[in-house]
């Protein structure tokens, strides 16, 4: 299976961390908060934390909190197949085709719930086909790429000749409330909406997906999930994540086949700390990546001067995913222009 073309979308409101900590500030829950809650958003709202602007599909910023849960899941549904269908539209523009020419949509989402999912919304939109194949695949978070991908793949053999779309639509904004909880305010002052479309084939494209391994951990699941707290949607978020990340990546980099020297991540400072360990222990050990690439999330730039002194040290390219932040900018230059890397690209990967 082959890449023909990538596409993103975002609401085209957008606003800073300032401007969201701003009002906050004015708005009824602030007054109701605990001192160390404000001290939490205050810390990560005005910190430098990379993050520019957030894009949300709303038309003021003040409509973002104080949803009730029913509000919240309305939100979702009228947002989530807009954002989805326009990603998909650039998509199919640079593959040259039309919404008659798709075969099979794949949707991703985990920010909200639809019955029917939110591929027959996005395919009717799209005047899609009526005899298209859709399928939604929810509940797996910011790691559904990989799923999504495999599923398209599986496709692809089923269908040698189909065109295959695959669409990964996240709104945060429908799954935003205040709590004094840590990792419900954390949580509200990083992500925002936005999605990403691939164009698939057997036929055309220059890159080809190939070899899947993966690596299931139960036992860890409760340190980041989803959980329903009142009828909304509550992240929930252990401080231990970034470690337990690094260790997951490298038990499938230890166990993989060829190609063996790619590493993705999602960037952050402890990320970074956790990736410098883990190079330590592959340089003892004579596996020592080649290729090293930084993925940057929801506006969210890596700590790329970070990396890009660890490859002086350790050798290794660097390759920027740069799709997921479009229009922000690291130590004033754009995200994505090379400044601390020899090469960027583009993804399908939510958010």
């Amino acid at each position: 299976m082959k890449l023909v073309s990538l596409a993103t979308d975002f609401p085209s409101q957008s606003f800073t961390q300032i401007e969201c900590l701003e009002e906050m500030r004015k708005a009824p829950f602030w007054r109701n908060l605990k001192d160390r809650s404000k001290l939490i958003l205050e810390k990560v709202l005005e910190s430098d934390s990379s993050i520019k602007k957030r894009h949300f599909q709303v038309d003021d910023i003040s409509e973002v909190w104080g949803r009730s849960a029913e509000e919240l899941n309305k939100h979702y549904e009228l947002s989530a197949p807009s954002i989805g269908a326009n990603a998909i539209k650039k998509a199919i523009i640079a593959a040259n085709i039309d919404p008659h020419d798709i075969d099979v949509l794949l949707v991703s989402s985990c920010t909200g719930y639809l019955c029917p999912g939110i591929s027959s919304y996005v395919a009717q939109k799209l005047g899609c086909r009526n005899n298209i194949h859709t399928q939604d695949v929810t509940g797996h978070g910011c790691g559904a790429a990989i799923p999504l991908t495999q599923i398209a793949h599986g496709y692809s053999k089923l269908m040698p000749s189909a065109c295959i779309v695959t669409l990964s639509v996240e709104v945060c904004s429908a799954a935003f409330y205040i709590s004094d909880e840590p990792d419900v305010l954390i949580s509200t002052c990083l992500f925002g909406d936005g999605a990403a479309a691939a164009v698939w084939s057997s036929d055309s494209g220059d890159y080809e997906v190939y070899g899947y391994e993966s690596f299931l951990n139960p036992k860890e699941r409760e340190k980041i999930r989803f959980v329903n707290s009142g009828g909304k949607l509550k992240n929930q978020l252990h401080r231990s994540v970034p470690e337990m990340t690094a260790k997951a990546v490298k038990k499938l980099y230890d166990n993989s086949e060829a190609p063996k020297k790619i590493i993705t991540h999602g960037g952050g400072r402890d990320v970074i700390d956790a990736l410098e360990k883990k190079l330590i222990e592959a340089k003892a050990n004579g596996r020592l990546p080649k290729v090293l690439i930084p993925v940057h999330l929801s506006g969210q730039s890596c700590e790329m001067d970070k990396i890009h002194s660890l490859s002086k040290i350790y050798g290794f390219k660097i390759i920027e995913d740069a799709s997921h932040s479009i229009g922000a900018f690291y130590k004033g230059k754009p995200v994505g222009s090379c400044e601390y890397s020899h090469m960027a690209i583009f993804s399908f990967h939510p958010v």
